[in-house]
């Protein structure tokens, strides 16, 4: 039998096949990297933006880069497009990026960039007022994935350093164009190998922001801590606007969805009103301030806590409280002073602080022909400037406040505030504590209750201001109780002169968009009582210009007389304040007025006259005008009147004697009694504070 003999076995080269393999694609690899041209990947990356962005991308320049695990790629002249709409052609722009991407990293699902320059960037935002922002890229998708939730999904860059960039911010919903160039920005990283990451972060820009300069400097942990860190992330930010400072110094502890806030702030400046144009809250017109407080978030909250500081001379303290959850702003407040000055309340209503300033006696008077008169519910000073001629023909200044009203932002903001003053300073107005409670709803402004004390009385103000609607309607609903007239009389340095209980009642109804219209417009009454008292006897003598009596009491002292009543009862129509009743009813004499005061014109325009109750010698019973500008009042007499008075003394002296000539100066008395009780009565329930 025949035996084949046994072949020998095949051994697989497959070593020899993936030796060879690797040592081809080796060998393509090295040939692909020697001859790679890195601007054959531009037109792809630039298409691969535009689609990720939505916006056209364009790399005019060479794009370059080094092959490593670190590789650094570096784009030239980089342009993107701006949102069809906005004022700019380009959104952002770069005369040279260059990032260092370490691929280790990302293999493990970890974006880390270890270096980062820019040269030349520029970036415009702008947001339109109906709230679309040229910064939405892409689908809303993208925009949501690309947007870290939280600080640890931040990418890491360990240093980043900016050349010559400049950074232009348009809001038109704020009212913002801020144009802003940043000098240098540094940040190193530190190497992020354990413990805390060193370094820091500093930005600094300058430029211009509502047309005055502004510069910005902020310093913040390294980079490295604004990522991976657990601890508050350190933030100190100083910012200054024109004369207006600002600084934040603390740290957040989600500095990417600015939460866990623990911040100290500190504002300083001319003008707390500038304030709205920068933050997007309306805040009102003051005197120079100087105010810190503590900076914390609860959610869509802010709150202001611990403030405290100055507003012109008058303390401040309280807390804030701005809700940017709701569909419109919401601000809540309360506050408190212990020393209020009148002077730095002025701006509130209108007034510039000058002017507040002289309303109050606080400065001297600028010289003009006649002392301005006392606001309302306020003595004279006892010591007027003395008068010189206007000079020129200048109109009379006007002394009713015309800051126009902020109907927009009234319209845009809800609030709720509450103020308390333990003192209110003014120069020669006994005023006493103030509360005031605010409510903006809507449109819709209410002062309810507004509380001040006077003259050992008190103001409870209602005022009603609506702005839905164009022009603003405001009702005036201030009741008057419980005034002590000597108190007004001490304040203007006539002590003794009088003393009495003034009660009384303002209500009224103006359109416009200011104090000066709303009042220059108003319709309503206006109403004030005194029920007994007393009052000089040397003013009522001279008020009926009786001469002999005048100067009797002038020679042997002026001892008051009682008085029975004083109802002063205004109609007021388009602006115009008409005496229905004005009675002023003493046991002497009665004083009664006739004529008008244009609020609207600011003018005076009224003739008193008094009605002696008893025979009276040398007496010229003549009416007293009142007329001219609130700000140059003119007193008087009538000159027809005093003048035929006259002539019939003269004629007199011809045909009788020289001593007979003063019987047509002999007033026979025949005034009697006002029904003081029905006076009241007609107009006390309404000037008292009744309904």
């Amino acid at each position: 039998m025949n035996r084949e003999s046994p072949q020998p076995a095949v051994r697989p080269s497959w070593r020899r096949w993936l030796l060879g393999s690797l040592t081809v694609l080796v060998v393509v690899i090295g040939g692909t990297v020697a001859l790679f041209d890195w601007n054959w990947l531009r037109d792809p990356v630039a298409s691969a933006l535009s689609d990720a962005t939505g916006r056209n991308v364009r790399l005019d320049g060479d794009l370059s880069g080094q092959w490593s695990l670190h590789p650094r790629l570096v784009i030239e002249d980089f342009h993107m497009a701006n949102a069809d709409w906005a004022a700019e052609p380009e959104m952002a722009a770069a005369r040279r990026i260059e990032v260092v991407i370490d691929l280790p990293a990302l293999l493990h699902g970890r974006i880390e960039i270890p270096d980062l320059r820019l040269v030349d960037p520029k970036i415009d935002l702008e947001r339109q007022a109906d709230g679309r922002s040229n910064w939405t890229l892409g689908a809303k998708e993208a925009a949501d994935a690309a947007t870290p939730d939280d600080r640890h999904e931040m990418p890491v860059i360990g240093r980043l350093s900016v050349e010559n960039g400049r950074l232009r911010y348009r809001d038109a919903k704020a009212g913002l164009d801020i144009d802003t160039r940043i000098s240098t920005v540094t940040g190193q990283g530190g190497t992020g190998q354990g413990g805390q990451a060193g370094g820091e972060m500093r930005l600094e820009g300058e430029g211009r922001l509502h047309g005055e300069p502004f510069r910005l400097t902020a310093r913040g942990g390294s980079l490295l801590a604004l990522r991976e860190g657990n601890d508050p992330y350190p933030l100190t930010v100083d910012a200054r606007v024109g004369e207006t400072r600002g600084r934040i110094s603390g740290t957040l502890a989600d500095p990417i969805r600015f939460e866990g806030l623990n911040l100290d702030v500190a504002l300083t400046g001319p003008n707390l009103g500038r304030l709205t144009r920068i933050t997007g809250v309306p805040l009102p017109a003051t005197p120079p301030y100087d105010l810190k407080g503590h900076l914390r978030r609860d959610g869509a909250i802010l709150r202001i806590e611990d403030m405290a500081g100055r507003v012109g001379n008058s303390d401040l303290a309280g807390k804030l409280r701005i809700d940017t959850g709701r569909e419109r702003l919401f601000i809540g407040a309360d506050l408190h002073s212990k020393v209020l000055d009148y002077r730095d309340i002025g701006p509130l209503i209108g007034l510039s602080p000058p002017a507040a300033v002289e309303a109050a006696g606080g400065a001297p008077q600028p010289k003009q022909a006649s002392a301005a008169p006392p606001a309302a519910g306020k003595a004279a000073p006892s010591e007027p400037a003395p008068a010189s001629p206007p000079a020129g023909d200048a109109p009379p200044p006007r002394v009713l406040p015309d800051a126009p009203l902020a109907a927009e932002q009234i319209r845009a903001v809800d609030a709720k505030v509450t103020f308390h003053g333990d003192k209110v300073e003014a120069p020669n107005v006994p005023l006493n504590a103030v509360d005031l409670d605010l409510t903006l709803q809507d449109g819709l402004l209410l002062l309810k209750p507004l509380r001040l004390g006077v003259a050992g009385g008190q103001v409870n103000a209602d005022i009603r201001l609506d702005a839905r609607h164009d022009p603003v309607t405001t009702d005036y609903d201030i009741r008057l109780s419980k005034f002590r007239l000597e108190r007004f009389l001490d304040s203007a340095g006539l002590s003794g002169s009088g003393n009495g209980i003034i009660d009384g009642r303002i209500r009224l109804t103006g359109q416009g968009d200011s104090v000066r219209k709303s009042l220059g417009s108003a319709n309503g009454n206006i109403r004030f009582v005194i029920d007994h008292g007393t009052i000089s006897n040397l003013a009522v003598a001279l008020a009926g210009l009786d001469i002999a009596r005048a100067l009797g009491l002038w020679a042997t002292g002026d001892a008051p007389i009682p008085l029975r009543c004083f109802v002063a009862d205004f109609d007021v129509r388009k602006g115009v304040m008409t005496p229905k009743t004005f009675v002023l009813d003493s046991s002497n004499s009665t004083l009664t007025a006739e004529g008008n005061v244009s609020l609207a014109d600011e003018q005076l325009d009224l003739r008193l006259l008094a009605h002696p109750k008893t025979p009276t010698l040398v007496s010229a019973r003549t009416p007293i005008t009142v007329s001219g500008a609130f700000s140059r009042p003119s007193v008087g007499v009538e000159a027809a009147p005093l003048g035929a008075r006259a002539a019939g003394a003269a004629a007199l002296g011809v045909l009788l004697t020289p001593l007979a000539s003063i019987l047509a100066f002999i007033d026979p008395g025949l005034a009697q009694d006002s029904d003081c009780a029905a006076l009241i009565h007609a107009a006390g329930p309404k000037a008292g504070g009744g309904k």
